[in-house]
């Protein structure tokens, strides 16, 4: 499945890009909003663009490696101050930065990498392949509490304890080394109620908590806010409620301290015309930041 950018219109128009702007796409994944920021930019515009998965870099450089107004970085965004010491990124203070969080359509149904529990792929779940621990080591070391807590904590997963225990249970008779190891796990204790497959929370948990996703937006946040340029903007797509809590929180206090203004004091939506061709769409949420 193509990944289909979400909430486009609304996030170029909110980061009001001129022609002479520096962006930072600080999750660019297959360059689906940095071809629309692109369009935005004259000749003395610069689009900077960061991703963490070596995949996506890949098909960033294929798509925009002869584009002289880009710069393609492999780096997670937490470390977006890192940019500022490199000469070839062309480095001036950011007139916008825009994060698209959580996982894109390709790295769900294609990396391969045991995102998805619709597919029976090795237990990695690490967005840089190269990290450790995988999922599939993780488990087969992890604590029953420490378990417990994760998916309860990362995945929101009221059968948190039961889930736990069922697969330390199941690891001593035989290793979980992929997603549908795993998946057969949880659908025998946990049966389906509604639309929501029951491994859905549990692998949320793992890749958020394997990939340190919330203290890497905390810091990314905090980080490219302080770079950002006075008058510029932050945009930030969520997909979970734990994402959104913490944009939320961080933009509220910003805005309180008169360090900044809310563009968006309520978050923006996709219409229902996108949910109709894009349902993974349904869950967006767009908040904008102007910083004073």
């Amino acid at each position: 499945m193509a990944h289909l950018p979400v909430l486009l219109e609304e996030s170029v128009s909110g980061l009001r890009i001129r022609r002479d702007s520096l962006v930072i796409d600080a999750t660019a994944d297959s360059g689906g909003h940095a071809s629309e920021f692109l369009k935005k930019l004259g000749r003395r515009g610069k689009l900077i663009l960061l991703d963490w998965d070596p995949e996506m870099l890949s098909i960033l450089r294929k798509k925009f490696g002869s584009e002289g107004r880009g710069r393609i970085f492999h780096l997670n965004f937490q470390d977006i101050r890192k940019l500022g010491k490199s000469q070839s990124a062309g480095w001036r203070r950011p007139d916008a930065i825009f994060f698209d969080l959580g996982l894109s359509s390709l790295q769900l149904d294609a990396s391969g990498l045991g995102f998805s529990f619709q597919k029976d792929e090795p237990l990695i779940m690490r967005y840089d392949h190269f990290s450790k621990p995988t999922a599939a080591e993780y488990l087969a070391r992890v604590r029953q509490s420490e378990l417990a807590e994760v998916i309860w904590k990362y995945g929101e997963e009221r059968a948190a304890r039961k889930i736990a225990e069922a697969i330390v249970r199941s690891r001593h008779r035989r290793e979980i080394r992929t997603t549908a190891d795993l998946r057969e796990i949880i659908e025998k204790v946990l049966p389906r109620r509604g639309k929501i497959h029951p491994a859905t929370r549990t692998f949320q948990a793992l890749r958020i908590y394997l990939n340190e996703e919330l203290r890497n937006l905390e810091q990314g946040l905090e980080n490219g806010f302080e770079i950002l340029k006075p008058g510029g903007r932050m945009a930030t797509i969520s997909f979970h409620s734990l994402e959104d809590r913490i944009v939320k929180n961080f933009f509220r206090d910003r805005a309180r301290a008169g360090a900044a203004k809310l563009v968006t004091k309520k978050p923006l939506f996709p219409q229902a015309r996108e949910i109709f061709e894009n349902p993974r769409a349904r869950s967006a949420k767009l908040r904008i930041l102007e910083k004073q």
